[in-house]
């Protein structure tokens, strides 16, 4: 009876998710291998979108240079979230869940927002200059600072930091002061704490979180066209020009399957990484 009223109640979940997000990926599944003659979608199937794709250094060098956005952001955030993470789980007390909510703020307010408040802090009149200016760092304001992949990479940065934070901070929580005490008493200085304790036990979350990051990262579109200037174009955008104004539908499946099926690899990769590395803290 209770299977028969748990299946009742999921159905219209399952339903919903399958019309809504598993259909739609379908769609542009199919689409990906058909191609765009003139003006008309022929519906030939065949592999000559993902061909051409491979075979495109235009297309290929936008792929890699998402994944290098994307593994760039990480690597920060994780080198920042650290520290905030241990210090929340571990010397926060009553502090605990008011700093964790301040660590969220900046996610109640709308990416666009984020975007241009970025703008007004990095531009040439902006608060960054006129504080340098001010204090004799520099005599002219520094242009490199907005429009520039600089500009791209602190903005994204500040967007997906709390993600990381929060992976990390869930490790942290579970991780047992005992094993660092222990480590301590054996002589292990704090590197090596680090590295043969702290971080081995953490790398769940660590995983947990750069992937949230690495995926926002990768698909993030606004940030890109409205701080990186002439260096916004990303993959994302190619495939936003394909579904407008090129017109070409199936060449932008193809792009966004080609995406979909390397973050899945990543995902699939990052799981066995927590399994094995459960399995290991287990032990």
């Amino acid at each position: 009876m209770s299977l028969r009223v748990g299946t009742l109640l999921a159905a219209p979940v399952t339903a919903f998710l399958l019309a809504l997000c598993v259909a739609p990926l379908l769609i542009l599944f199919a689409y990906s291998f058909f191609r765009v003659d003139f003006v008309a979608i022929s519906y030939d199937p065949s592999f000559a979108n993902y061909a051409k794709i491979a075979g495109s250094a235009t297309y290929r060098g936008l792929i890699l240079k998402a994944f290098g956005s994307g593994a760039l952001v990480v690597a920060i955030t994780a080198v920042i979230g650290y520290p905030v993470a241990w210090f929340l789980a571990k010397r926060a007390g009553a502090m605990k869940s008011a700093l964790l909510t301040l660590l969220l703020v900046p996610l109640y307010s709308g990416d666009l927002v984020r975007v241009f408040a970025w703008r007004v802090l990095l531009g040439a009149e902006g608060v960054i200059n006129r504080s340098l200016i001010w204090a004799g760092v520099t005599d002219a304001p520094i242009q490199g600072l907005l429009f520039s992949p600089l500009a791209t990479h602190i903005a994204l940065t500040y967007n997906y930091l709390p993600f990381m934070v929060i992976g990390l901070w869930l490790a942290f929580e579970s991780l047992d002061d005992a094993w660092l005490e222990a480590a301590a008493d054996l002589g292990a200085r704090s590197p090596s704490r680090f590295a043969r304790v702290t971080l081995p036990l953490t790398f769940p979350g660590l995983v947990a979180g750069g992937l949230m990051v690495f995926v926002m990262v990768v698909g993030d579109y606004l940030t890109p066209q409205l701080l990186g200037g002439a260096s916004g174009i990303t993959v994302i955008s190619a495939i936003n020009d394909l579904f407008g104004t090129a017109f070409d539908w199936p060449l932008g499946s193809a792009i966004a399957w080609t995406m979909l099926a390397i973050l899945m690899a990543f995902f699939a990769m990052g799981a066995m990484l927590i399994r094995r590395s459960s399995l290991v803290g287990g032990s």
